[in-house]
């Protein structure tokens, strides 16, 4: 019941409009056991008065686990752009971004609101107890192309609302535990 109130909440927010700047997660599973894995996604969400994202850089911070599998996502990947990379802390210096040049050759940034730009896998931790694993950005910039027709982008770093999702890891029932303990058990007699 819990695991499908947040995947329907993720779902809604994923697909909600946004009256500010605004980063949000899309955890695809965000109930685990530990040594499962899950995706996570970063979205950039703009004021509907702008006309797309032009760059983030920002960094995921999370409490335990591991990441791997970490990319841009088409067209949040253009030049000068980096995954960021694995730390004991989250990642480091995601930086995504798109051109709009629509004066020298027509190049239109994506104007979907909001507008995936990262992705990445992410594996729990192992655990004896239930864990919360909290997730967040620390963002540096976040830029806004203003109009279509022009290459102009403005900053809204000051209006942005950070990203912020958890991970509930839920250790395996003790009965599995002893039960696997006793199939080794007799693996071993035989």
């Amino acid at each position: 019941m819990l695991r499908a109130a947040l995947l329907i909440a993720s779902a809604t927010a994923a697909g909600a409009a946004f009256a500010q700047p605004a980063l949000m997660f899309e955890v695809d599973d965000p109930v685990l056991l530990p040594g499962e894995s899950t995706t996570v996604r970063l979205f950039a969400g703009f004021d509907p008065r702008d006309f797309a994202i032009a760059g983030v850089a920002t960094s995921v911070f999370a409490s335990g686990g591991g990441w791997s599998d970490l990319s841009l996502i088409a067209p949040m990947d253009g030049p000068g752009t980096s995954t960021g990379a694995a730390s004991g802390s989250g990642i480091d210096g995601i930086l995504a971004g798109q051109l709009n040049f629509p004066a020298t050759g027509g190049i239109y940034a994506d104007d979907t609101n909001p507008i995936a730009f990262w992705q990445a896998t992410y594996t729990a931790d192992v655990v004896t107890d239930p864990t919360i694993v909290d997730i967040r950005t620390e963002t540096t910039r976040y830029d806004v192309y203003i109009e279509r027709q022009s290459a102009q982008s403005e900053s809204r770093l000051d209006e942005l609302i950070e990203g912020a999702a958890t991970i509930e890891v839920i250790p395996a029932p003790a009965s599995a535990v002893v039960l696997a303990g006793g199939m080794l058990a007799l693996r071993r007699r035989r």
